[in-house]
């Protein structure tokens, strides 16, 4: 009995350290978790601004770009987009397809 005691003790102790808050739920938007692979001469201005560093405007540019020519190439998908600093380039590179890869 004085184990249940302690155990009900403890559960009410963690309960008020949380703040009487229950269990709290990790929420992530869409934007967070890029696609498994994108195309980018094919992706949707949402599809391409779910890549790490890709925002509206970088979207639209890349989208433009790829009206003229496709974009063959990460170098060429940099450029398209105005610039993508080399870090986010290689974060994004697992995310990226160019159409001709099976």
């Amino acid at each position: 009995m004085l184990g249940l005691l302690c155990a009900v003790l403890v559960a009410l102790c963690v309960v008020m350290i949380a703040g009487g808050r229950g269990p709290q739920e990790i929420t992530r938007k869409h934007a967070d978790l890029p696609p498994a692979r994108v195309n980018v001469n094919a992706a949707s201005a949402a599809e391409l601004m779910a890549l790490p560093g890709i925002g509206e405007r970088k979207a639209a540019r890349i989208i433009q770009a790829r009206q003229a020519k496709p974009i063959r190439t990460l170098e060429e998908f940099a450029a398209a987009a105005g610039g993508i600093p080399a870090d986010t380039l290689q974060r994004i590179r697992p995310f990226v397809t160019f159409g001709d890869e099976s």
